[in-house]
């Protein structure tokens, strides 16, 4: 199956743009990208091959790379929505498409106006897993029976073409975009049921606090009052700094001299015990 695709998409590659021949591909030690049949398909067109070392991914960064930014961007796709974790493969397409269509850190233009020179056009993207209403087709309705069925948009085969999936059964079916109607504040829920998207991210797994401690005067001091000993602290000399560091022969005012010892916590065996000094005290 990935060596039909992959012949698929060279072929694509080479009609779109056929005045940049593919001399190389660098492909992971899976079967079907080390048979002999592959070998010699690369070795017909003209294609050289290359196979990194084993359990090595440095020699194949760019690749990583981009698989690690289609999750940090699929993740938060499913999150939002009320979908199990089994529709990552709908997510990272979806992903895939985003990335096609928005400019990066390093480039002001997206990939697709690098490629072809024009802007691409994104009135057709939706919100991942949103409710879309898919018209009924006519032998299946009735004039006085519902006209649309709910499904759940999980990305676009292109511009003109959604996928959805069936809520009831989780089948995924295709419709013309421009016969279809988005509701992007609705997430259904497979086997039904829906929820609210919610406004504010930072909401979502969060709880109020302040109910414990409220805002007022004395808090406000206190606070103040820990700024100015943490700033104290980091004026005094640190331990091994010995050369800053001055004996003072001032008694302390407020320290009595002999402290009271409670008869009923006062252990006459542990008394006659030798003290242990610390290490390093005389």
């Amino acid at each position: 199956m990935a060596f039909a695709r992959f012949i698929a998409q060279i072929i694509r590659l080479r009609a779109h743009f056929p005045d940049y021949a593919i001399k190389k591909v660098r492909l992971d030690n899976a079967g079907e990208f080390t048979s002999a049949a592959f070998n010699d398909f690369c070795m017909s067109v003209g294609i050289d091959v290359e196979h990194p070392v084993p359990h090595v991914h440095t020699q194949n960064g760019m690749a990583e790379s981009l698989i690690k930014r289609l999750q940090l961007i699929a993740r938060p796709l499913i999150l939002r929505t009320k979908l199990p974790i089994t529709v990552w493969g709908h997510a990272i397409l979806h992903a895939g498409a985003l990335v096609q269509v928005r400019p990066s850190a390093y480039n002001k233009f997206s990939p697709i106006q690098l490629a072809f020179g024009n802007m691409p056009n994104i009135s057709h993207l939706r919100v991942f897993g949103c409710a879309v209403y898919i018209p009924i087709a006519p032998p299946q309705r009735s004039k006085m029976g519902p006209q649309r069925r709910l499904g759940i948009y999980v990305g676009y085969s292109s511009p003109s073409i959604i996928r959805y999936l069936e809520p009831a059964t989780g089948d995924m079916f295709t419709a013309r975009f421009a016969d279809s109607h988005f509701d992007e504040n609705e997430f259904p829920a497979l086997g039904g049921g829906s929820r609210e998207s919610p406004n504010d991210i930072t909401k979502w797994c969060t709880h109020s606090l302040a109910y414990l401690d409220p805002p007022s005067n004395q808090r406000e001091v206190e606070v103040q009052k820990i700024i100015h000993m943490q700033r104290l602290a980091n004026q005094l000399p640190m331990s091994s700094d010995t050369k800053r560091v001055t004996k003072s022969y001032i008694p302390a005012a407020n320290a009595p001299s002999k402290i009271e010892v409670p008869h009923e916590h006062f252990d006459v065996n542990r008394a006659s015990e030798p003290v242990q000094l610390k290490r390093g005290r005389l």
